[in-house]
């Protein structure tokens, strides 16, 4: 990765530790470093992976995954950009659904899921190498918008 997408990638993970961290209102893991306390709350074994892989409906871990997800991307994007962004998340019992990531009427982020992969997520190196991709696509997204906003007024 190059300077930025370390940067990005660190954004990301703390940003994602924060949002664990509401999971864990007693503290049980606030003494673990960051990277464990996401493997601890956030990752799975690949085991667990392929069991939740050949179940025919989506778990609780994996809709609480992939929301905590995007909700990081929304933190860093609004982190980085000083705008208000949210994001919003859809998924059947079958994991099939969209994932938004939005800022007002723009949406900067947008993926769907067929069977709810890429998630869950079983190594830390994947899921920061895809939050920084969301990031990146998000930053690209708001400048072209931001563009075409300012292009339309002049004329």
């Amino acid at each position: 990765m190059i300077q930025h997408d370390e940067h990005l990638g660190e954004l990301f993970s703390l940003s994602l530790n924060r949002c664990l961290h509401l999971c864990d209102p007693w503290g049980k893991y606030d003494d673990l470093p960051v990277e464990e306390r996401i493997a601890k709350l956030f990752l799975c074994s690949p085991e667990q992976k392929r069991e939740l892989a050949s179940a025919c409906s989506v778990s609780p871990v994996v809709k609480k995954q992939v929301s905590f997800f995007f909700q990081t991307v929304a933190t860093v994007l609004e982190q980085l950009s000083g705008e208000i962004i949210q994001s919003m998340v859809e998924i059947n019992e079958e994991g099939f659904g969209r994932a938004i990531v939005y800022s007002g009427r723009t949406v900067l982020v947008s993926d769907s899921f067929r069977g709810g992969s890429s998630f869950p997520f079983a190594e830390y190196l994947k899921v920061q190498v895809y939050g920084v991709s969301c990031i990146r696509e998000g930053l690209q997204n708001r400048e072209r918008y931001r563009e075409l906003f300012l292009f339309a007024n002049k004329a």
